[in-house]
């Protein structure tokens, strides 16, 4: 089971993070609405593979590392309603994200709109593959480019509604 993201200016299968940390920043949103911050320590910076381990049987644990904290924090996949891969701790709250996507889904890539139980709404691409029907969650890349979020993981038990918002067939 692998995750593939496509962007036009990666290769397909290749989640672009900053490599010169070997730690990603997170935002875990529980379903009991708590919100936990800090990072997660994929080997060699493989986030493809650290979320496709997590989404096996949805029963596993995800160790974060809080910052002060001397261990990491486990917390339980089936609690989470969504991971957020973010660029700062701080985000913006007065920002108004990008609720439209004027060049249209990659080639390969569905653009879609989710509600969560809790009404939360975000939109992006997710990879119109096989894992994204049949897995436990999916990872979305948001289509705001100047969002803080850099990558959502979506737990699907959280979603209250999928909406799909466009397609790009392949010619």
């Amino acid at each position: 089971m692998t995750f593939e993201v496509f962007d036009e200016q990666q290769e397909p299968g290749k989640l672009v993070v900053d490599s010169s940390k070997e730690e990603q920043k997170v935002v875990i949103h529980l379903e009991t609405s708590e919100v936990i911050k800090g990072y997660i320590d994929p080997e060699k910076d493989d986030l493809a593979a650290f979320f496709a381990g997590i989404d096996g049987d949805g029963l596993g644990v995800i160790p974060v590392r809080i910052p002060g904290a001397k261990e990491p924090t486990p917390v339980e996949v089936r609690e989470i309603k969504a991971i957020f891969v973010v660029r700062s701790f701080r985000g913006d709250a007065k920002r108004n994200g990008l609720r439209f996507y004027s060049h249209g889904p990659a080639v390969g890539s569905i653009w879609v709109e989710i509600q969560f139980k809790d009404n939360e709404i975000v939109e992006g691409l997710v990879e119109n593959s096989l894992h994204h029907l049949m897995g436990n969650g999916f990872l979305l890349r948001p289509s705001d480019p100047g969002s803080n979020n850099i990558y959502i993981y979506v737990n699907k038990v959280a979603i209250a509604s999928y909406r799909v918002l466009g397609v790009r067939a392949l010619r």
